[in-house]
């Protein structure tokens, strides 16, 4: 039986939902920054997972019912989603070990790349030749921001960045595959699900004991993995995967507020220039897609 494709949707439907997913995104990875020297990265990937999954229990009881939550529809793809997201967060782990973090960020960043390619093929989304261009300059903007060194593309942690842009960019797909057909929510749950009973198995090596503060700042970081993973999963499900990808840079940008803020970097004037790069791209797209939308509801003579 020929599985059915999800609909269309607009940019404007999945824009909102995608822009505050990765703004909290981004601000969780400053609580996982200031955990990271105090306790160790699987343990905090661990707990963020199982924390999701406590915390979005009830809702997703309350939404779904207990039926779809033991039966969901495409099983088998909910289940491979998780274990691209276990398997991505494992390699950016890998790979932070050995290279700069701006660098990793950086190299993870094929992504968007990926989706455009993938959406055609896997999406039967129309190829979009101002999109592409779109995401190649959100691309350059994020060089500009980063500039990685000629000797970290060559550490040994490039390949392990690598693979994790390319399992994100499965993820992606995957939650426009699901859009159609799934609940965006149950979708988010059930990649928590899958994850935490990845890492589970291996919790008595990785457990030591965390302090009141430590305790805290973990339930905060649970909390927003819980609404940054959902919003990014319903931003997805609403909008071409292609449409929404040159906006996915927007987490850089929001990465140097939150770092400004919490711990007083400023960027410098290139990194300045690659953020008007990335948001110029991500404007000229919406202006395509806007004025691609105006062009559908005037009236044919």
């Amino acid at each position: 039986m020929a599985q059915s494709h999800p609909s269309s949707g607009s940019l404007k439907s999945g824009l909102v939902p995608l822009l505050c997913g990765l703004s909290l995104a981004a601000l969780s990875g400053a609580v996982m920054k200031g955990l990271s020297d105090e306790l160790p990265a699987f343990l905090i990937v661990w707990v963020r997972f199982m924390g999701f999954v406590a915390l979005m229990m009830p809702v997703v009881l309350w939404r779904s019912g207990r039926a779809r939550i033991f039966a969901p529809v495409m099983p088998m793809t909910q289940v491979l989603r998780g274990v691209m997201m276990a398997a991505g967060t494992t390699c950016f782990i890998v790979a932070a070990r050995t290279l700069d973090f701006a660098e990793a960020i950086t190299l993870l960043y094929i992504y968007p790349f990926l989706i455009t390619l993938l959406a055609p093929v896997f999406l039967n989304e129309p190829p979009r030749l101002l999109t592409f261009l779109g995401v190649a300059g959100g691309f350059a903007g994020v060089l500009l921001v980063a500039r990685p060194s000629a000797d970290g593309l060559a550490a040994a942690g490039t390949p392990f960045a690598l693979a994790a842009g390319a399992l994100i960019a499965g993820q992606m797909i995957l939650n426009r595959r699901l859009g159609g057909a799934v609940d965006p929510l149950l979708t988010s749950f059930w990649g928590a699900c899958v994850v935490t009973m990845l890492i589970t198995p291996f919790a008595p090596w990785i457990w030591q004991a965390v302090t009141a503060a430590q305790a805290g700042k973990l339930a905060l970081l649970a909390a927003m993995a819980a609404f940054s993973q959902t919003l990014v999963t319903v931003a997805f499900s609403r909008a071409p995967a292609a449409d929404l990808a040159p906006f996915t840079y927007m987490e850089i940008i929001a990465g140097v507020v939150i770092g400004l803020v919490a711990f007083g970097t400023l960027p410098d004037a290139l990194s300045f220039l690659g953020m008007a790069i990335i948001i110029a791209s991500g404007v000229m797209v919406a202006r395509i897609q806007r004025g691609r939308i105006t062009g559908r509801r005037q009236p044919k003579i």
